[in-house]
């Protein structure tokens, strides 16, 4: 019996459907379509329950109360927060260089909602370091913030063990943030040596050569380890499979296919010649 694999040609199909839905758009042909559609993933803000930390001493002006109480609320119950984020969410080449070079997400402190799906822009904006588990509040800013030292320096000062993983000694020079302007504009990577001489690598990993998130390239790579791996384990369990698929007669080959379900968004293998469905 021959086994076929399609389940990375399954998948790169899912990929390109998503960024067709999404953006009206076909992958770029100098991209990968796996690739494209983890550097958008990047960028979205994944929709469950967390805990809301704030900075010491944090003041939110009144201007901003209802809308800041708003998006508190939606961060703990676990609803999606992509109206706040920016417009460009809708930009298939997009990224965004605060949250790549130092993994914080920027959201407009607005409740009023608009014709498309995204709330008032602000002049002032809510910064947010996202992980798992909890959701960083680390102040409000103005536009001209993206490389304002003084964020890595409260996250530093705030949440010491969030922050212990990126923590380096390699010894290099304290970089104004003039310099870490230039030096994201040319799409290169430095770490960050605070006032107290701690230096940290980037908490958002960084960017590659063409500015796209390091994260893209690892999911992406990630991924496609993955579904290697599982193909791997479907082979060595096929008597199993076949066996639970009630299947009475001789295949000379059997094809292993992939769909994503779009309810559980749980992947779910199948066997394509009598459209059996199974996970692992």
């Amino acid at each position: 019996m021959e086994l076929r694999n399609e389940i990375l040609d399954d998948y790169t199909r899912y990929c390109e459907r998503k960024i067709l839905e999404e953006f009206r758009a076909k992958t770029p042909n100098q991209y990968d379509p796996i690739y494209s559609y983890q550097r958008y993933k990047c960028r979205i803000i994944e929709s469950m329950p967390r805990e809301v930390k704030e900075v010491k001493y944090f003041s939110v002006p009144n201007e901003f109360c209802s809308a800041y109480e708003q998006i508190k609320k939606d961060i703990e119950s676990g609803e999606p927060l992509r109206k706040y984020q920016s417009r460009k969410l809708k930009q298939l080449d997009y990224d965004d260089d605060m949250l790549s070079h130092w993994g914080i997400q920027h959201l407009h402190l607005s409740d009023e909602l608009q014709g498309d799906g995204f709330v008032r822009r602000t002049g002032d904006l809510l910064f947010v370091h996202f992980d798992n588990c909890s959701a960083h509040i680390i102040g409000i800013f103005n536009h001209s913030s993206w490389c304002d030292l003084d964020l890595i320096e409260i996250m530093h000062s705030n949440w010491p063990d969030r922050m212990s993983a990126f923590r380096m000694e390699s010894g290099m020079q304290k970089l104004t943030e003039e310099e870490h302007k230039v030096l994201r504009g040319k799409h290169a990577n430095a770490n960050i040596v605070l006032e107290d001489g701690t230096e940290y690598m980037n908490p958002g990993l960084g960017v590659t050569a063409n500015g796209s998130p390091i994260n893209a390239v690892l999911n992406s790579d990630k991924v496609i380890a993955m579904l290697n791996h599982q193909f791997e384990t479907i082979k060595v369990n096929m008597p199993q499979i076949l066996e639970a698929a009630k299947c009475q007669e001789t295949l000379n080959n059997v094809t292993i296919g992939l769909e994503v379900d779009n309810k559980t968004k749980q992947l779910v293998f199948k066997i394509k010649e009598f459209e059996f469905y199974f996970t692992i």
